[in-house]
């Protein structure tokens, strides 16, 4: 059984070696993607397009532009650097000259040299929420060290700091672990893994038996003493080598382009990485199996398996920000699994002994696949 196994996986692997258009999808897509994926998708927000309504024109209104300008997270896009023209918030946020505005009335330095609340507006264009949360967060961040830096310049006037320095009530520091400058390529890369050899492991597999039946060559495999299982298998582990390949390079480009770490175990990335791999694989060949059309194969697979693993996964949106019916049908992809290992095992450096559930799970998805797509191989010609 071993021998007759091993003599067609030869013989497709030796089909993968002489087409090219194989060979750049196993190899040259996955590059692709990465870089895209890794370079154009980032969550990563700076350089928000700011213009400024300065309606006081005083030393005070401009250090509060300044400190915006200074944090790099905000830029300033008028070309006077700032005008009293109310006008131009709506035109800026209508052609997308600006996504925030900052409107400094006038009497605002009046108001810090008596001592009372000087007051600021930041509008902020809804259109992307993301965008805005995150440009009200930086300005909530600015304002606050600007008071405390005036507090403690007004007690020091007065003489007050040397002899009781003045602190605040509560102080709560921030530390980020596992990705200390949150990086969004360190979040990305790892969960592109799983987007990937999902993707690519099912399309594959999924034209080899179509594009037998097709060419009408499988006439030719079960007429030969073999079992279908010995044909299936055979098939499988040229592509299953060519995942772990798919795999390697994804990792090798992570680390030497995006410099994400790997702070895991990279023997246990791999052999969890195998299970997952197995599943895809299978899944692919059981909609070859069922279709016998390369076309219709490629279709069903980039349904099942891409569009699953970038919505319901984790990698696009957090599971549990998702409906409750929606997160009940995320326990049926197993790129959901994979995500925790990949992200655990590259950040975390999470051993065996906390992702088992997860390679439990993928374990379960690879043997049901096998499975059907044993069951489902007809070696009748209809």
């Amino acid at each position: 059984m071993l021998r007759r196994i091993l003599l067609l996986a030869h013989k497709e692997t030796w089909h993968i070696l002489r087409d090219f258009r194989t060979l750049y999808m196993a190899f040259g897509v996955p590059l692709v993607l990465l870089l895209l994926f890794g370079y154009a998708l980032t969550m990563d927000i700076d350089d928000i397009p700011l213009v400024v309504i300065d309606c006081d024109h005083s030393p005070a209104a401009r250090e509060l532009v300044g400190a915006f300008e200074r944090t790099g997270y905000f830029s300033i896009v008028s070309d006077e650097r700032r005008t009293d023209d109310s006008d131009e918030i709506l035109g800026t946020f209508r052609t997308n000259r600006a996504k925030a505005a900052l409107v400094i009335p006038a009497g605002f330095a009046r108001h810090l040299d008596r001592g009372e609340t000087a007051q600021a507006q930041l509008i902020v264009d809804g259109t992307d929420a993301n965008v805005a949360a995150i440009a009200m967060g930086y300005a909530a961040a600015v304002s606050q060290s600007r008071s405390v830096k005036l507090a403690a310049a007004t007690m020091d006037a007065q003489g007050v700091t040397a002899a009781a320095p003045m602190q605040l009530p509560i102080v709560v520091k921030s530390r980020n672990w596992f990705n200390p400058d949150l990086k969004s390529q360190w979040y990305l890369v790892p969960g592109l893994v799983a987007i990937i050899m999902a993707m690519m492991a099912a399309i594959l597999m999924s034209l080899t038996v179509a594009r037998e039946w097709e060419r009408g060559t499988m006439e030719q495999l079960l007429v030969t003493p073999v079992r279908p299982v010995e044909i299936l298998l055979g098939k499988l582990i040229p592509y299953f080598v060519i995942g772990l390949g798919q795999l390697t390079l994804v990792i090798t480009a992570g680390v030497l382009l995006f410099d994400v770490p790997v702070a895991g175990s990279l023997p246990l990335l791999y052999l969890l990485s195998s299970l997952f791999l197995c599943g895809a694989l299978a899944q692919g060949m059981l909609i070859s199996v069922m279709t016998r059309q390369q076309q219709l194969a490629m279709q069903l697979s980039l349904i099942t398996s891409m569009l699953p693993a970038l919505l319901l996964s984790g990698f696009m949106s957090p599971i549990a920000s998702m409906p409750k019916v929606i997160q009940l049908i995320t326990y049926l992809i197993p790129a959901r699994y994979f995500l925790v290992v990949a992200r655990g095992i590259f950040l975390k450096g999470l051993g065996l002994g906390t992702l088992w559930p997860e390679a439990l799970a993928l374990l379960l998805f690879a043997a049901v696949m096998l499975t059907l797509g044993v069951r489902r191989f007809k070696t009748r010609l209809d």
